[in-house]
């Protein structure tokens, strides 16, 4: 009988385990999901076509604002400036933190670098639909499109 008690205690403690891992397999693979989701963002370069739902328009592609985020990092160019700092990202949501931004001086760009610099000062959200990375304002306004850099 005592025998019997050990096997069924055993058992027990094995279905545990088992319902246990269950659970967390099924945690992690949401805890993947999100990750997928902000990889699709990270590590790519992305070229600014609106500011303030108005379409970028410049002479020399060059000159397209562009940043790039990877591991808390952002970096890329304000049409005139080079621009680094930090970020965090969320699931649905993205903060900057102080950038730091090269100070020469563009006449043709001057106007679409202070809209950018200023917008990306205002990020709160973003979205990924479309192949388009939008950055949304606190009232989840669109503020910025960007498109990956091909």
């Amino acid at each position: 009988m005592l025998r019997l008690r050990k096997y069924i205690v055993l058992f027990f403690v094995v279905i545990l385990f088992a319902v246990s891992g269950l659970f967390d397999c099924h945690s992690q693979r949401n805890i993947n999901k999100n990750a997928d989701v902000s990889i699709s963002i990270t590590d790519k370069e992305w070229i600014a076509i609106e500011v303030d739902n108005e379409k970028i328009e410049l002479s020399e592609a060059s000159q397209f604002p562009r940043l790039k985020l990877s591991a808390g990092k952002v970096s890329g160019f304000s049409s005139c400036n080079r621009m680094q700092g930090t970020y965090t990202l969320g699931k649905e949501k993205i903060s900057f933190g102080p950038i730091a931004v090269t100070k020469m001086l563009c006449f043709e760009t001057q106007n679409i670098e202070a809209k950018y610099l200023k917008a990306i000062s205002e990020v709160r959200f973003w979205k990924y639909e479309q192949h388009k990375l939008s950055f949304l304002n606190d009232k989840k306004q669109t503020i910025l499109v960007f498109e990956e850099k091909e």
